[in-house]
């Protein structure tokens, strides 16, 4: 038998590496691609239509675009026309206004 002085990093769990599931490494992927669109944005004039393809659902899609919005692009303003969501930092036709707070 051995007694010995002991730290208190030595009783703390080690943290285990793990490996992101399929759906984590896709959910990683669509928010770099939804960023990479966002890119494109430049003036207020430019609109960038993400459409989805037959695999994608569009609540999937229209949570990670909010996500991505949320995030990076406060003022990016978003519509969903069947499976085309577009996103402008202008104003988009037949939105529900913009995001840009209000003049007083």
């Amino acid at each position: 038998m051995r007694i010995r002085a002991a730290k208190l990093e030595e009783l703390a769990p080690k943290p285990r590496e793990r490996a992101l599931s399929p759906r984590q490494l896709a959910a990683l992927q669509r928010e770099e691609e939804v960023r990479k669109a966002f890119a494109r944005l430049r003036t207020d004039e430019d609109i960038v239509a993400i459409e989805l393809d037959p695999a994608d659902k569009v609540p999937t899609l229209r949570a990670a675009v909010k996500r991505a919005i949320a995030a990076h692009r406060p003022e990016v303003n978003m519509a969903i026309r069947g499976r085309t969501i577009y996103v402008s930092t202008g104003k988009l036709p037949g939105g529900r206004g913009g995001r840009r707070p209000k003049a007083s």
